[in-house]
């Protein structure tokens, strides 16, 4: 990153300059919204005036005292992150904190759903196929991903089949589906060719998973289900309760495709 502000400097004037900056590499409102508050906060806490009187010491100082405050993670490398480029704009070269720790990363157990409660979400969503579509995803342990690039050609009715290619670095795989969504299924499929998508969007190609998760979270509003959960979250549903009725291991990996549970 070039220099980014001339001589005399001002907070304002170098804030400016950074969000400029992040805007031409295209990162998103969110983040450089996060990184501006960060550094915010940075210049409360130091009631710092003019940002060339900050050492990368002063620095490390105030990201330790994130640490010992159990600042998350998340928080404490998105702080750094902005601190970085506050650094490099000032004095034209990167930050280097040599033994800085960060705080280790908590591994947040998924909230899953029972049985009645993916019903109840189903249920209220606001039409059959936003209905059929959550209770696909839950018996079938599928990514948003995987289902709105369903197609008739994957289904195996008789069978209760589905065939998931591969996406990316996703191997391809075939899983199983409840057979109580069968006739629901079969009406979906109605006159669409194999090639056709199952879920389509209203102009006949794939709808996108923003769509999914913004009926899912108005399904959910609507359920009364007092869980923070996602759509993904239906896959993990879907993983705990293969597990709790004793399906092996492996198995289950099989179906999700998933090298390790």
């Amino acid at each position: 990153m070039n220099r980014v502000t001339t001589r005399p400097l001002s907070i304002t004037r170098l804030f400016s300059a950074i969000q400029g900056n992040l805007e031409q590499r295209a990162y998103s409102p969110q983040t450089i919204k996060a990184y501006l508050g960060q550094l915010r906060h940075f210049v409360r806490d130091k009631d710092l005036t003019n940002p060339q009187n900050v050492s990368s010491d002063d620095i490390r100082t105030y990201l330790e005292g994130l640490v010992e405050e159990g600042k998350s993670r998340s928080t404490v490398d998105q702080s750094y992150n902005a601190l970085s480029y506050f650094y490099m704009a000032v004095y034209n070269h990167e930050l280097l904190l040599e033994g800085f720790k960060r705080p280790r990363k908590k591994k947040l157990k998924p909230v899953v759903l029972t049985v009645s409660e993916v019903r109840q979400i189903a249920v209220s969503a606001e039409n059959l196929k936003h209905r059929l579509m959550i209770e696909l995803a839950y018996t079938a342990g599928l990514r948003v991903s995987e289902l709105v690039a369903v197609k008739v050609q994957h289904m195996n009715l008789n069978k209760l089949m589905l065939f998931v290619p591969g996406l990316g670095k996703l191997s391809a795989r075939t899983t199983i589906f409840s057979g109580g969504l069968k006739d629901a299924l079969q009406r979906q499929v109605g006159n669409k060719k194999p090639g056709d998508y199952l879920f389509p969007s209203e102009r006949g190609g794939s709808l996108t998973t923003r769509s999914v998760t913004k009926f899912f979270k108005a399904a959910l509003t609507t359920s009364g289900v007092e869980k923070q959960v996602t759509p993904h979250s239906l896959r993990q549903s879907f993983t705990a309760f293969m597990l709790a009725k004793g399906t092996d291991r492996f198995a289950v990996q099989t179906l999700l495709g998933r090298r390790a549970l």
